[in-house]
């Protein structure tokens, strides 16, 4: 097997891999949160799967004013979400039979929306998450427009879903209307997410090695 053919074969291991890798490394960290919310700011009873949001293990500084142990782990599962939401957004666009102008938008701009991901963690993160929600549906336009042709209504129906949840998480960001329930919701959009990610990679997983087994009994 040719080095290029080795390793699209195995890119769309990335993404399932990642997701699992992050998970655990977030657990670990979440696991030493010593507590406090926007909801519960003087909560010390550790990290708080309905009020605290993913982000909040990356802060400093806890809302109730304690020094966050946690951060540096907590950065560590970030960075590994970033890359593994890189190898997603590079994949994402194999699904497709035909590749043309808007599936070459989807990868670019799929992957320059996670590298601008990266910096959640910084203090840049109110504008971040405002800049991620722009390229991200920038991304996303041309990958609809794609996918209305897509066999699978499963699947388009699910990034469809996966779209809305993050359009009415972005809303209660800016507006603050139902803040209060934002942490879960963040959560129940981040499982949906997860889902759309494992179900995209093994599906070109699978179409890879269709691919290669046509490619081995031609030769």
């Amino acid at each position: 097997m040719k080095l290029a053919k080795r390793i699209q074969h195995y890119y769309p291991f990335i993404p399932i891999v990642g997701m699992i890798a992050y998970l655990i490394v977030f657990i670990i960290a979440a696991s030493g949160y010593p507590g406090g919310s926007v909801n519960i700011p003087n909560d010390h009873s550790g990290y708080s799967f309905f009020h605290n949001f993913l982000c909040d293990v990356m802060n400093p500084v806890t809302q109730g004013g304690i020094l966050n142990d946690a951060r540096s782990m907590a950065i560590v599962s970030h960075l590994i979400l970033s890359i593994t939401m890189m190898a997603f957004f590079y994949i994402l666009p194999d699904i497709f039979s035909v590749k043309n102008r808007n599936t070459k938008l989807v990868r670019f701009f799929g992957v320059l929306t996670m590298i601008g991901f990266v910096f959640m963690y910084t203090e840049y993160h109110d504008s971040i998450v405002t800049l991620t929600a722009v390229l991200g549906t920038i991304a996303l336009i041309p990958f609809f427009i794609e996918v209305n042709k897509y066999p699978k209504k499963g699947l388009r129906h699910l990034a469809f879903f996966c779209y809305i949840l993050s359009f009415i998480v972005f809303f209660i960001f800016v507006s603050k209307l139902g803040f209060y329930y934002l942490p879960f919701l963040q959560k129940i959009t981040f499982v949906f997410d997860a889902w759309w990610v494992i179900w995209v990679s093994l599906i070109v997983m699978k179409k890879n090695r269709l691919q290669m087994r046509l490619s081995q009994i031609s030769a």
